[in-house]
Formats: structure tokens, C-alpha cells, sequence
């Protein structure tokens, strides 16, 4: 009977340690991130133009209005990016263009 206490102990500690892992590290309900190349996660598409060259003329316009802005090439051309809350300012300074 004393050697089947210290199996008892450990299985009880081994059971414990996982319950607790389970509760910290278990709940997680983030979404599966999407690989289709349409979800830029929190920035915001403001333009889609042909040529890369394009795209720095209008990003740099962008940035010397204070704006900050990511170029990203795709297959349908390079889109600029913006976060959502300079969205609306972003589109104002490129309908001029």
C-alpha cells in the first residue's frame, strides 16, 4: 500500500496540472486566420492601382498629408493600405489626384 501513495500523489498533481493548463491555454476563440490574400487584418484598403509606380506617387502623397500607408502587391494590382480610423481622410487627399 505505501508504493501505490506516491502513484496516487502523482496522478492527482499530473490531473491538477492539466486541468489548470487546459483552463489557461484552452480557451482560445480567435478566428482562423484567412490565406486568401483579401484579409489584411487591421488596416483598411483606401486604392488599387496598375503599376508600382503608381502606387508610390499616391502613397507618397499619402504620407506627406501625415498619413501612414502600406503598398502591398497582389495579382489584380498594388493596393494601398491604411489604418480604419485615417481611412476616410485617405480617400479625400486621393480624390484630388
Amino acid at each position: 500500500m505505501t508504493t501505490l501513495t506516491p502513484l496516487l500523489i502523482l496522478t492527482v498533481v499530473l490531473g491538477l496540472l492539466a486541468l489548470v493548463l487546459r483552463w489557461a491555454f484552452g480557451s482560445d476563440r480567435r478566428g482562423v486566420p484567412d490565406h486568401t490574400g483579401t484579409d489584411f487584418g487591421l488596416l483598411t484598403e483606401v486604392a488599387v492601382v496598375p503599376t508600382p509606380e503608381a502606387a508610390q506617387v499616391l502613397a507618397s502623397r499619402l504620407r506627406r498629408s501625415r498619413i501612414r500607408v502600406t503598398v502591398v502587391n497582389r495579382d489584380h494590382g498594388h493596393r494601398l493600405l491604411v489604418f480604419p480610423a485615417d481611412a476616410a481622410e485617405a480617400r479625400l487627399v486621393l480624390r484630388d489626384v
